[in-house]
């Protein structure tokens, strides 16, 4: 408010010199950036949240509206796609013809159980509903250093994981 003051004692005396002008124009320029970027840092800090209640409490969409909206954000299309071409990435990572980059993918482990990746691949990219659980643990799976696909576990406990991220996409 006190910043639209401002601008508003500009405009109404001619004698200011135009740097005032300028200067606050700078002002609520970097205000609206901070600003965003707060809102943005807000906003992925309340998905975190919500997303951990997805997973860890499967049946928690009938009790909030705020897991509600996240579980129809994580099921839409779009990011169903997103989710999709992550497994089509390690898919391709998996090519035998493909040279080992510096991914710490395990390769052999993740070779073996490459069917299930597949139907993971094929189940996202229908058109069937989904459950926002089961997109958020292949998000998991796919994105996080700790888990089988990427880290040095047992190899049955990454056929484990999708099996669980594959049956945790039925709604």
């Amino acid at each position: 408010m006190l910043l639209c003051l401002v601008a508003l004692a500009f405009e109404a005396d001619p004698q200011l010199p135009w740097i005032a002008g300028a200067l606050a124009s700078a002002s609520f320029g970097g205000a609206a950036g901070v600003r965003a970027l707060v809102v943005r840092r807000e906003l992925a800090m309340v998905r975190r949240n919500v997303d951990r209640l997805i997973v860890l409490e499967p049946h928690s969409s009938e009790k909030s509206a705020l897991v509600h909206w996240r579980a129809m954000e994580v099921t839409a299309p779009e990011f169903r796609r997103s989710v999709r071409r992550e497994v089509e990435r390690v898919l391709s990572l998996l090519d035998p013809g493909s040279l080992p980059g510096a991914s710490p993918l395990r390769r052999p482990a993740a070779r073996r159980y490459a069917d299930r990746l597949e139907s993971l691949r094929d189940r996202l990219g229908d058109d069937r509903p989904v459950a926002a659980r089961g997109v958020l643990l292949a998000r998991q799976l796919l994105g996080d250093p700790g888990s089988p696909l990427w880290s040095d576990e047992s190899e049955h406990q990454l056929g484990r994981a999708l099996e669980r991220v594959l049956g945790a996409l039925e709604p």
